[in-house]
């Protein structure tokens, strides 16, 4: 199990990553690809990262990063497993409902799917 420093120090890493790959910056890369390789074989603990993405950056950029990449992949990959979290997010927080509008569909389970487009805000 993680603790909970490396869960903030992967979080704030990928952050900076995201805000940073465009001018070519790979300091941080570390972190993205930790994430990634979480969200595939270890996506409890991916979960747990992902949920404090939000926290850190609420710009649309930064929203929008987060929805296509990290959260749609744990639909595509885990959806079953981590929908109804994703929903009730969704319901009671306008970050996750506006991050939920930038999600793709991709391969996520249609059942998924329809339950994430009812929570969703509108795509931006």
């Amino acid at each position: 199990m993680i603790d909970d420093s490396e869960i903030t120090n992967i979080a704030d890493g990928w952050v900076k990553y995201s805000l940073t790959e465009k001018r070519g910056d790979d300091t941080f890369f570390w972190a993205w690809e930790r994430l990634h390789d979480l969200v595939y074989k270890e996506p409890e603990e991916a979960w747990r990262i992902i949920e404090r993405l939000p926290q850190i950056d609420t710009s649309d950029f930064m929203l929008a990063s987060v929805a296509a990449g990290p959260v749609e992949d744990l639909l595509c990959y885990h959806g079953e497993r981590f929908v109804d979290r994703i929903e009730t997010l969704g319901l009671r927080d306008r970050l996750w409902r506006r991050l939920l509008g930038a999600v793709w569909k991709s391969t996520t389970p249609e059942t998924v799917w329809k339950r994430i487009k009812v929570v969703a805000g509108p795509s931006f």
